[in-house]
């Protein structure tokens, strides 16, 4: 078991188990209920210091209450020297029995939900900042007094109350507002340019996970999100901040939102019934397409002899999905990736992990430049996710550099060479003269557009088009009814990336349908994999 989770079982089996009891022994020991409660308090934050130090007790009773004892003979060592004390003395002069914290940086900054955290959270801010000064900066009364412009015995009265409140908080089995998922559970998509690093360094740690959850389609106040997960406030605002500038959360008024569309379960599958339902003619009218015109496209260029009609449909299927796409962007106007403050523009999507009746995910990867680029589908099942592997950008600039100066291996010099050594027997190979010979599909300026013009025109374009466009309302329909009016103008960019889960559903179907072949060895295949010299 991990330090954290065993630590984490401990504070709850205090919390659930000793703190009455305590409270109890206390109010025997001081004969005075509100002592009683003080005294509660003082074991209580003792015990959770300890454990978030990292103690790990071989007796946790008995540990519990040595501490308790050692802490009641503190408190009557005290009460004894304030007896003692002479009459009339400022109030400033004594300080509340307690020993203070090293540090609370630890608790303050775990993304483990300690109980101490959480009560803090839910204290107003005048009680939290005396508590911080006192037991954290290790301040006297009198200081606290003279910084905050109170009175002594002002501090001394809120610090009291706070002691108060933090052990009615402890004492309660507070009920946190339940979203329908857990960070663990959620996995996230991006598209665009993303230089900075942003989407993904934003969202590496459970608690930005939480926030984003906590907050999508639930506008917050940092309070709110702060009561709601259990994260003391000041670091909350911190970890908002950060969100709020990675523009991952939108903010109106005092109120956070997320800022991108997180699909649960019930909307996944939704969105899979829509796009499911149709995919059978789409699929039979890509065939239709692809029977028909395969010959007319071979016959640009874009396959060597020695490429096979089934490394071309490979290609096609998802390449057509995308032209229909695209054909929607344009009646619909869809914007591309949204701008960010930092000048990049890129997409982001979160999904709750749902076991859906099929793998639907193609992605296509591409690395190079404007004018000499290595692009790859990635099919998300066969066994065809890696395949022989892509290439790497000075790889990829590489090879189109030799294919496009017809370059011979003779010249290479010896960084070229390594370079081939990745590349040869994979996505292209040698001729006995040294002549480059692409293993992969070549398409150079004005070949997609000439297919997509053969595919505007065939006949079965426009129904293709027709069942997209029923799809796509469908899922703005869906999309409008689960989400915040926020997102709504969003709505064309995520809609967008959800039909692109059609590519495998085609494909799916034409293996069945034994228009595609799988490849023998997937791990030696390129399938779906092309150049672009533009």
């Amino acid at each position: 078991m991990q330090a954290n989770d065993l630590r984490d079982q401990l504070v709850q089996s205090f919390t659930e188990n000793y703190v009455e009891k305590l409270f109890f022994f206390c109010l025997k020991k001081t004969g005075n209920q509100t002592e009683a409660e003080d005294l509660t308090q003082d074991i209580a934050l003792n015990v959770i210091h300890a454990l978030n130090l990292g103690t790990i007790p071989t007796s946790f009773s008995a540990w519990v209450w040595q501490i308790a004892r050692n802490r009641y003979s503190a408190w009557a060592a005290q009460k004894h020297h304030h007896r003692a004390s002479v009459t009339g003395s400022d109030i400033g002069d004594y300080e509340i029995a307690d020993e203070r914290w090293d540090s609370l940086n630890e608790m303050l900054h775990s993304e483990q939900l300690s109980l101490l955290r959480r009560e803090l959270a839910f204290i107003r801010r005048d009680y939290r900042d005396i508590v911080v000064a006192y037991y954290i900066e290790n301040q006297s009364i009198r200081d606290i007094a003279s910084s905050l412009s109170l009175s002594v015995s002002a501090v001394q009265q809120r610090l009291h109350r706070a002691r108060i409140l933090l052990k009615e908080g402890m004492d309660m089995a507070r009920e946190f507002g339940k979203r329908s998922y857990k960070p663990e559970n959620i996995t996230f998509a991006a598209s665009g340019s993303q230089p900075s690093g942003l989407p993904w360094s934003a969202v590496q740690r459970s608690i930005p996970k939480n926030i984003l959850l906590q907050a999508n389609n639930n506008p917050s106040t940092a309070e709110e999100l702060s009561i709601e997960l259990g994260v003391a406030l000041p670091y909350m605002e911190e970890e908002i901040e950060l969100l709020y500038h990675a523009t991952l959360l939108a903010k109106q008024g005092d109120r956070y939102i997320t800022n991108f569309f997180i699909l649960d379960k019930d909307l996944r599958m939704e969105v899979y019934h829509i796009l499911s339902s149709g995919a059978r003619e789409r699929s039979r009218l890509i065939r239709e397409f692809i029977d028909d015109k395969l010959d007319d496209i071979r016959a640009l260029g874009i396959a060597e002899a020695h490429i096979d009609d089934n490394t071309v449909r490979w290609w096609l299927v998802p390449k057509l999905i995308d032209l229909l796409i695209v054909n929607i962007e344009k009646k619909y106007d869809i914007y591309g990736p949204p701008k960010r403050a930092n000048g990049e523009s890129w997409g982001f999507i979160g999904y709750e992990i749902t076991e859906l009746p099929e793998p639907i995910f193609i992605g296509q990867n591409g690395m190079g430049d404007e004018n000499n680029m290595f692009w790859a589908y990635k099919y998300g099942d066969y066994d065809l996710w890696e395949q022989c592997g892509q290439l790497g950008f000075s790889e990829a600039l590489f090879l189109c550099d030799c294919l496009r100066t017809k370059r011979l291996t003779p010249s290479f010099t010896d960084t070229e060479k390594r370079m081939w050594e990745t590349i040869n027997g994979n996505h292209a190979h040698a001729s006995a003269s040294g002549e480059i010979i692409p293993d992969i599909l070549v398409f150079k300026t004005g070949d997609q557009k000439k297919i997509h013009q053969f595919f505007r025109e065939h006949e079965s374009f426009g129904k293709l088009f027709e069942n997209v466009e029923k799809a796509y309302t469908k899922i703005a329909e869906a999309f409008k009814k689960c989400s915040h009016e926020l997102l709504h103008n969003q709505l064309g960019y995520h809609i967008e990336m959800e039909l692109y889960t059609m590519r495998m559903m085609a494909v799916h179907d034409l293996v069945d349908d034994q228009l595609l072949k799988l490849p023998e060895d997937p791990h030696k295949s390129t399938l779906g994999m092309y150049l672009t010299l533009i």
